[in-house]
């Protein structure tokens, strides 16, 4: 089972859901996997981090910046929801699920039953 915090806009009825955990995206491809989520801020603050690394790291620039993905895939769920938070999205509590569909499908019941 995964976890997934959901996070919900006050006009928007489906959720923004964010997997909590390890994102091996983020490890392998650095500030280039938060594309695949379209994660706008966060891509362009850890761009820029990354570049002003290499560029001031010296000979310890590559090492530097893989110890920044390994931050980043370790605190990936934490930077995903600051960015869901940033763009009007109000968190709506932690949901199991083997998929994000399953676990939309049990938010969409809760609040079904809730309303």
């Amino acid at each position: 089972m995964n976890y997934y915090q959901a996070y919900r806009r006050p006009n928007d009825p489906a959720p923004a859901l964010v997997r909590q955990g390890f994102y091996w995206r983020l490890l392998i491809l650095g500030p280039v996997g938060f594309l695949f989520s379209r994660s706008w801020i966060a891509f362009g603050l850890t761009a820029s981090l990354n570049m002003l690394i290499l560029r001031l790291g010296g000979p310890d620039g590559g090492l530097l910046t893989i110890l920044v993905n390994l931050g980043l895939a370790l605190f990936g769920a934490e930077i995903f929801g600051w960015e869901a938070r940033l763009n009007g999205g109000i968190p709506e509590g932690i949901w199991l699920g083997r998929t994000e569909e399953d676990a939309r499908l049990r938010f969409g019941d809760k609040m079904q039953v809730s309303s």
